[in-house]
């Protein structure tokens, strides 16, 4: 597929996300996609642990909304710079609610082929997120600043 095929569909996997309809979401996965950034969460860095990680997600952050920043493709691989913004609604990353709003930059890879995806992994701006919520000790809020 040609570098603009990728990112049309990268786009509409994007779309499914901020709608979240999990099955058009599921439709751009191949089941044996290996998404190394799961480990991180705590799931199995496979289909089956984004399944868990998304919903766990979307619970979380029942509003998000991924506002796509930039998108480059080269050959198969698609890089996606996202804004997220959302309510923290329920746990995140260990965080009861909070009920605060969150906005945070997010940059994600991703190999396709045969029309899906077939490998992804991602840095976020934790530290921001965290910072957000509260979620770091004053000291720690003060240096970053």
């Amino acid at each position: 597929m040609s570098t603009e095929e990728n990112k049309a569909i990268m786009r509409r996997f994007i779309d499914a996300g901020n709608r979240q309809d999990m099955e058009a979401i599921w439709s751009y996965i191949d089941p044996e996609c290996h998404l190394p950034d799961m480990a991180r969460f705590g799931f199995e860095p496979n289909f089956e642990g984004y399944k868990k990680f998304l919903a766990a997600f979307y619970m979380a952050l029942p509003d998000a909304y991924l506002h796509v920043e930039g998108m480059v493709a080269e050959g198969d691989q698609v890089w996606v710079c996202y804004t997220i913004r959302g309510t923290h609604r329920g746990p995140l990353r260990g965080i009861p609610a909070t009920n605060k709003p969150v906005r945070y930059r997010f940059m994600a890879m991703y190999r396709l082929a045969n029309g899906k995806i077939v490998w992804a992994d991602a840095l976020a701006d934790d530290l921001g997120l965290l910072k957000q919520l509260g979620a770091l000790p004053r000291d720690l809020v003060r240096r970053a600043v």
